[in-house]
């Protein structure tokens, strides 16, 4: 159920949607889903994202579902489309946890010519009294901040955990759907009744709590990425080399390295990288970008999986990538000469599409940007970065723009990493 485009409130239409975990631990969030046969979802329209971080309510008691309620922040901002859209939850005191005369599930209901297949069905529920609240004759204990509601169809099964629970009401002189629950458990065997998480008890902590993550400002995609910065010189953790230090890359968590796919026009047998401080990492496997198009040089971008996680130290960290920054103004390149100028670092500007089109005689692809090569600048290998830095939560960091694809008539043409971030999230979390 989304609550906003990343956590904000909104005043939109109810979705469903579905949270899952990978086998290898990632979570994700699943926007669209309409339908499950066999154990297998499908979806029209379906959007997926990865999951930056989990909040949990700080008091509650996953045994005993006292304060049974969390929120996600996904990395990136949802699209709106006619398939996916934010609920309401108002915030003013208007809205109070008092009864409501209808309330409205969304979830599961079994087909009647398959008994397999389900497919997502709203149906109006009741508020009952605690004492109603039962399962197989079992009374289902509710605690502060937890509703007892329900109907009689027992072929309705209301869904996962933290499927909703809305209720329609007039607000501002429009009627709109508020989402008041959601699932906390009780529905496994369709039962007419289930306990609910009161969700307008929690507004207050729902408020502090995306107002607070709202204003951490940009999302780092791996948050375990590192720069530091010493009287301008950048303590270069993250860069790597490879094919006999022809080409460059950068890791960009403890497992996968980014660099170019022109570089891998022919895929080795076998390669290794090395660390700017000299350490060896072997490579488990290679992944160009599927549109990869030589000599156009479009979506040069590749990823190289290494065989083991690189252990945290000191001398080899993560580079940060940020969810959804603009290209900036002024570019950040690193350089190995000193003068006295700067000391590690050469700031550069990136110019127009056309002009940069006109220089080098071929048109630029979205995907792509130039900066003017100064004269005194020494061209870097294919796959050499250049990024930004700015305030990121805990204070300056040195963020991921670009990987140069190649340079002609003075001109360095860089792969915009932003334009790749879901195929790189995918390949990274996903895959």
């Amino acid at each position: 159920m989304l609550v906003s485009n990343q956590l904000r409130k909104s005043q939109q239409k109810v979705t469903i949607s579905d949270f899952s975990v990978r086998p290898n631990g990632r979570k994700y969030v699943l926007l669209g889903m309409y339908s499950q046969h066999n154990n297998e979802s499908h979806f029209s329209n379906n959007e997926q994202y990865g999951v930056a971080v989990a909040i949990q309510n700080s008091m509650s008691y996953p045994n005993n579902g006292v304060n049974d309620i969390g929120l996600l922040r996904l990395y990136g901002e949802v699209t709106y489309n006619a398939h996916i859209r934010p609920i309401c939850i108002i915030l003013d005191h208007v809205v109070r946890s008092a009864p409501f005369e209808r309330l409205k599930a969304f979830g599961w209901m079994q087909q009647r010519t398959e008994a397999s297949s389900q497919v997502g069905q709203t149906v109006y529920l009741s508020q009952k009294k605690p004492f109603e609240c039962h399962r197989n004759g079992q009374w289902l204990p509710i605690n502060e901040g937890q509703f007892c509601a329900g109907n009689n169809d027992r072929s309705f099964c209301e869904g996962y955990s933290g499927s909703p629970l809305t209720a329609d009401f007039t607000y501002g002189e429009r009627n709109i759907t508020v989402q008041v629950g959601m699932v906390s458990y009780g529905s496994e065997l369709c039962s007419p009744t289930s306990v609910y998480t009161d969700v307008v008890a929690f507004k207050d902590w729902i408020y502090r709590t995306v107002r607070k993550y709202e204003t951490k400002g940009d999302q780092v995609v791996y948050e375990e990425c590192r720069s530091n910065w010493a009287e301008d010189v950048l303590v270069r953790l993250w860069e790597v080399s490879l094919l006999q230090n022809t080409i460059s890359g950068v890791l960009i968590t403890n497992k996968f390295v980014l660099t170019v796919a022109s570089a891998f026009r022919n895929i080795p047998l076998a390669m290794k990288v090395e660390t700017k401080y000299g350490k060896s990492l072997d490579v488990e496997s290679i992944h160009r970008h599927p549109l990869f198009t030589f000599p156009s040089m479009d979506n040069d971008i590749a990823l190289l999986k290494l065989a083991y996680d690189v252990p945290n130290s000191d001398l080899v960290k993560p580079i940060c990538i940020v969810s959804s920054p603009e290209l900036p103004r002024m570019l950040t390149a690193l350089v190995d000469e000193t003068t006295n100028d700067f000391r590690g670092v050469r700031n550069l500007n990136p110019i127009k599409h056309i002009e940069c089109a006109r220089r080098i005689g071929k048109p630029l692809k979205s995907n792509q940007f130039c900066v003017e090569k100064p004269s005194d600048f020494e061209v870097q290998a294919p796959g050499s970065i250049i990024g930004t830095y700015r305030n990121i939560g805990d204070g300056n960091r040195y963020y991921l723009i670009g990987l140069m694809s190649y340079s002609k008539d003075g001109m360095l043409v860089y792969t915009e990493i932003q334009s790749f971030l879901d195929w790189i999230m995918d390949k990274v979390y996903y895959d």
